[in-house]
C-alpha cells in the first residue's frame, strides 16, 4: 500500500510538473494552423558535468542531446551545446531544480563570446513562434552585449560551431537581437540589419530594464506569405521575412511598424529549427559584469 502511494504521488507530481510547463505561455499567441510544441526543461536529463561549465584559456564546447550526455540538459529533439570563449572569463550556471530550472551565462570580457546554441529541432517549420524568460543580474553592468539570433542550422554554420556571431554574413540566421548595456539604466534593444556590413538598428531605449525577469515572445514568418497569429483574442498578420516581438504582454514596434525586418541570411521557406544566444565585451564595473538568465523556454511550430 506504501509502495502504491509513492508511486501515485510520484505520478502526480510529473503531471503537475508538465502541466506547469504548458500552461506558463498560456497568455502567448497562436497561429492559424497549430503544429508541435517542444518544451525545453533545463532541469532533467543532465549529463555529469555537475551545475557550473566554466571558461579557461582555450575554448570549450559541451553538446547535449538524448545521445550524448553534456553539461546541459538534453532537449526534447536536437541538441543544445555551450561553448566559452578564449580568455573569456565567466561561467554556464544552471539554478534550481526540474521544471523551474534556469540557465545563467556570463558574457566574457572581450570579442570571443560565451555562447548557447541549441539547433536541429525537430518538426520546425518556417514559421514559428520562440518563448523565453530573461532577466539580467544585479552587478549594473556598464558596458557588454547579448546577442540572439535564430535560424536554420545547416553544415557547420552559426549554430552548430564555436564562431561568435559577428558583422559578417551569416549563413543560415534568419533575425538577431541585441541588448546594448551602458550607464544608463535601460537597455538598448536592436535589431540585425544590413548596410554596409550587418549592424543593428535600435527598437527601442526602454523597453528592457537592468532589473526584473521579463517574458518575451518572438512570432517568425520565414515563408512566401502573410501569416496570421491571434493573442489575447485579437488576430495580428505578420508579413513574409518579419517577425513580432513581445516584451511584458506589449508589443514592440520598429520605426516602421510591427513587424521587424528579418536579417535576409536565409533562405525563404527553409524552417526555424535552431537558435542561440551569446554574450561579449562585459568589462564594466569589472570583468564578466554582464550575465543573463533564461527560462521557460518554449518553440511551437506550425503544420
Amino acid at each position: 500500500m506504501i509502495k502504491k502511494y509513492i508511486i501515485t504521488g510520484l505520478l502526480f507530481a510529473i503531471t503537475l510538473g508538465a502541466n506547469a510547463q504548458k500552461t506558463y505561455w498560456a497568455e502567448a499567441g497562436t497561429f492559424d494552423s497549430k503544429g508541435s510544441t517542444w518544451i525545453y526543461n533545463l532541469g532533467k536529463g543532465t549529463g555529469n558535468a555537475g551545475d557550473k561549465f566554466e571558461s579557461g584559456e582555450s575554448s570549450k564546447t559541451s553538446v547535449s542531446s538524448t545521445a550524448t550526455p553534456g553539461f546541459l540538459a538534453y532537449p526534447p529533439s536536437g541538441f543544445a551545446s555551450v561553448t566559452t570563449g578564449i580568455n573569456a572569463g565567466g561561467s554556464f550556471r544552471i539554478t534550481g531544480k526540474n521544471e523551474a530550472a534556469k540557465l545563467t551565462i556570463d558574457a566574457s570580457s572581450n570579442s570571443n563570446a560565451n555562447k548557447l546554441a541549441v539547433y536541429d529541432i525537430s518538426k520546425a517549420s518556417p514559421v514559428s513562434s520562440l518563448f523565453f524568460t530573461l532577466s539580467f543580474n544585479e552587478n549594473n553592468p556598464t558596458n557588454g552585449a547579448i546577442v540572439f539570433g535564430i535560424g536554420h542550422a545547416r553544415g557547420n554554420n552559426i549554430f552548430k560551431n564555436a564562431t561568435s556571431l559577428t558583422g559578417a554574413d551569416a549563413t543560415g540566421l534568419f533575425a538577431a537581437l541585441r541588448w546594448e548595456f551602458s550607464t544608463n539604466n535601460n537597455v538598448f534593444f536592436s535589431y540585425r540589419t544590413l548596410t554596409n556590413s550587418y549592424t543593428y538598428k535600435l527598437i527601442s531605449p526602454s523597453v528592457f530594464k537592468k532589473t526584473d525577469e521579463h517574458k518575451v515572445e518572438l512570432y517568425l514568418n520565414n515563408s512566401l506569405a502573410e501569416q496570421t497569429y491571434t493573442r489575447g483574442g485579437k488576430g495580428y498578420t505578420l508579413a513574409k521575412s518579419t517577425l513580432n516581438i513581445w516584451v511584458n504582454g506589449n508589443l514592440v514596434s520598429a520605426e516602421a511598424g510591427a513587424g521587424i525586418p528579418a536579417s535576409g541570411e536565409l533562405a525563404p521557406e527553409a524552417p526555424l529549427n535552431s537558435f542561440l544566444f551569446q554574450g561579449y565585451h562585459s568589462k564594466g564595473p569589472f570583468a564578466n559584469a554582464l550575465s543573463i538568465t533564461l527560462g521557460n523556454l518554449q518553440y511551437n511550430s506550425v503544420k
